[in-house]
């Protein structure tokens, strides 16, 4: 009951933006650099907007535990973990969400580049990078028993989706393991984007560099639910993003259409790098509350069945409109129009 009643209040305010609009042409495309190769001013302007969001009252009055708009944006992650990881979902959710970041820092008057973190230039050594400068990066790995980030930008801000499926007030939180970050260098990637389907790429992709990554970075108590909390969680999946296109664009006449995969996790899997299936998880974050699942939308939606399609339905509940896969497979296919440089 209360599923509905959201699902209709839902409707209220985004029946008009239930479906894409008709994409223009990708003419010219938005450069998205590394970090390292960003101009200094776009740097500052760029994390001024994340403080901004961390720091702006929420907006959309429906998602549990929000209190931030950068709040509501953990929150989908949140809401959407038992769908988005393990999961045919993975790549082009991922994708979709960085759209969703992107739309949001406009909000705070930033309309520059949305960059990504090249860790291929930092593995083995990711605490000496310049993503973790503390005037022009993300400041360092955490101090103290909670690993708050004591430097930089992020220091003594607040987020308060997590850990888990709960809404409890953290500092945005982070402890770098150089040794792990070995695993996110050049060959590591090269491998993970080498087999000739989607499946073998999302598998490889998620359990390679993707999975190593968040552990030698363990944002937000390397907690998989609400890692996004950490901002600078988006610089990694804009790494994840590039190595999905990577692969794409070695075969896109093939590429632009190939998915595959689970809408939702198997309860006995859950996710592929805690073995036990669900269950242990449970144990580790909790289970989606009340709240949580009347706001989840259905994983089968545009799909028809349990396996991923080009149509499957990708929900923003409200900040942004919905899109497809298939409006997401192409970086410059006019819904998204950006290239990496």
């Amino acid at each position: 009951m209360l599923r509905d009643l959201f699902l209709v209040l839902l409707g209220a305010s985004t029946a008009l933006s239930a479906a894409v609009p008709a994409a223009a042409a990708c003419t010219n495309p938005q450069k998205r650099p590394s970090w390292h190769d960003m101009k200094e001013a776009d740097k500052k302007a760029y994390l001024a907007a994340n403080v901004c969001l961390l720091k702006s009252p929420q907006k959309l009055n429906r998602l549990p535990g929000a209190k931030t708009r950068w709040d509501e944006l953990v929150s989908l992650h949140q809401i959407h973990a038992l769908q988005i990881h393990t999961t045919g979902q993975f790549l082009p959710y991922h994708r979709y969400y960085i759209n969703i970041l992107a739309f949001l820092l406009q909000e705070c008057g930033y309309s520059g580049p949305l960059p990504y973190w090249d860790e291929t230039r930092d593995a083995g050594k990711f605490s000496s990078s310049p993503v973790f400068d503390p005037v022009t990066g993300f400041g360092g790995s955490g101090k103290g028993s909670k690993n708050c980030v004591a430097d930089g930008p992020f220091a003594n801000l607040t987020v308060n989706i997590g850990p888990g499926f709960k809404s409890q007030p953290r500092c945005v939180n982070r402890r770098i393991t150089n040794a792990l970050s070995t695993q996110c260098g050049a060959s590591y990637v090269a491998s993970a984007i080498s087999g000739p389907t989607y499946h073998q790429a999302l598998d490889a992709i998620y359990s390679g560099p993707h999975l190593i990554g968040h552990m030698a970075l363990a944002m937000m108590d390397g907690d998989s639910i609400t890692s996004s909390g950490d901002p600078l969680f988006f610089l990694h999946h804009g790494f994840v993003d590039k190595m999905w296109w990577d692969w794409q664009k070695k075969d896109l006449a093939t590429r632009l259409t190939d998915i595959s995969g689970l809408n939702a996790q198997d309860p006995a899997v859950g996710f592929s790098e805690f073995p036990g299936g669900m269950e242990v998880e449970s144990a580790m974050w909790g289970k989606p509350t009340a709240e949580i699942l009347a706001v989840t939308p259905d994983p089968a939606s545009g799909d028809g069945g349990k396996e991923i399609t080009l149509g499957h339905v990708m929900s923003s509940l409200g900040i942004i409109p919905n899109a497809t896969v298939a409006d997401v497979m192409d970086i410059r296919g006019g819904y998204l129009c950006y290239e990496f440089v």
